[in-house]
């Protein structure tokens, strides 16, 4: 619990912000508004060795070559990551050749492209933020810094499905992908997503998803065993290492993520017709949520795997739980999803975070090396085997 402090403290910051958001003037929400810039920035800009994906990320940074681009190319042949992040950092390390540097500059990326999706689309800015902390963000700024790029790249290319501009969104997620490779799952969704799905097809994709994860029937596995086992033993142990210990199944468990995820599409089915009414591009967000909803399922059997591509489609709840707010009409029922939005809100923060590697610091105020966040790293790893 102790561990989760800095972030609880964040989400509760962001609370009442969003609570004087409500009845402030104009001039007021704008300096809300900048003051929930100045404490993004602040809080993941200058974070130190903070989570798990830091231990790639810097050894990478520090490979990557500064003189010239003739050793450019060098650093493009010498990662596994995609050339568009190598090019980043890059660019970062000709300036300040600072790992930490580089983390900020994603962060400032980051922060253009979210917070000018949330002041586009919605209405109360630090109640958006308290969204997208707990269900995605949090996880998404501390560890995927390639994928947040991507992930927001996409988030601002949806009015061009909208408005139907197939090259700017081809442009755009063709960008994405050159800082993470999933952004190609997002090159299709130009031609149905903004379809309007039918409620008893949205329905039935939503309880088959639920039958074939509460009843473990794992049919993906076998049929890439098959495939694998055509290609040779190195990738049949690669996939039968995805489906095993730590990486293996998601626990099927009456969990409150679980509980989650059943009650939040229930409620979309219940108001489907006025999320749509409320807002014509909910019909994107209710797609999405569909498809973060079948592929967690689903992929159940494949828990890092299954849950990297549903994070892909996470930003839906940014959207739709604020949107589900406002059709409840009834006091009662407000209230009550209120309490049940801040209470999951403050468990998913602590349960996300709970755990040493997770002990924040800050740049400004003080922060460990890299050398004693590695040996805590590899402690913690080590007593985890």
């Amino acid at each position: 619990m102790i561990y989760s402090i800095p972030y609880v403290i964040l989400v509760l910051i962001y609370g009442l912000l969003a609570d004087y958001y409500r009845s402030t003037d104009e001039a007021g929400k704008s300096r809300i508004n900048m003051v929930c810039i100045a404490i993004f920035l602040f809080f993941f800009g200058f974070r130190g060795f903070v989570s798990h994906d830091w231990v790639i990320y810097y050894p990478a940074f520090e490979h990557v070559y500064s003189t010239n681009l003739n050793e450019l190319f060098n650093s493009f042949d010498e990662t596994v990551f995609e050339p568009g992040f190598v090019l980043l950092m890059f660019c970062c390390k000709i300036v300040f050749d600072s790992y930490h540097f580089m983390v900020f500059v994603v962060v400032l990326i980051n922060a253009f492209l979210l917070f000018r999706f949330i002041f586009k689309n919605l209405s109360n800015p630090p109640l958006a933020l308290i969204v997208f902390l707990c269900m995605g963000g949090l996880l998404m700024e501390l560890n995927l810094l390639r994928n947040s790029i991507s992930i927001l790249i996409f988030l601002n290319t949806l009015d061009y499905i909208r408005e139907r501009k197939p090259l700017p969104f081809f442009l755009w997620n063709l960008l994405g992908m050159t800082f993470h490779l999933s952004s190609i799952l997002y090159l299709p969704l130009y031609f149905f997503l903004n379809k309007r799905c039918p409620r008893w097809l949205f329905l039935s994709l939503l309880i088959g998803s639920n039958l074939v994860f509460l009843s473990g029937i794992k049919f993906v596995t076998p049929i890439l065993i098959a495939v694998a086992s055509n290609l040779g033993d190195a990738y049949v142990e690669l996939v039968e290492a995805y489906t095993e210990g730590k990486y293996g199944d998601i626990q099927r468990t009456l969990s409150i993520g679980y509980i989650e995820r059943v009650l939040s599409g229930a409620l979309i089915f219940c108001y489907y017709n006025k999320l749509i009414e409320m807002r014509k591009d909910n019909i994107m967000y209710i797609n999405a949520f569909l498809m973060f909803y079948t592929i967690f399922f689903i992929f159940a059997e494949f828990a890092v795997v299954g849950g990297r591509l549903a994070n892909l489609f996470t930003f839906c709840y940014w959207v739709l739980w604020i949107d589900l707010l406002k059709c409840i009409s009834l006091p009662n029922n407000k209230r009550l999803f209120v309490g049940y939005l801040i209470i999951y809100c403050l468990l998913k923060i602590v349960s996300s975070t709970d755990e040493e590697l997770f002990y924040y610091d800050n740049l400004l105020t003080g922060s460990k090396s890299y050398e004693e966040r590695l040996y805590i790293f590899t402690r913690v790893f080590e007593e985890a085997e």
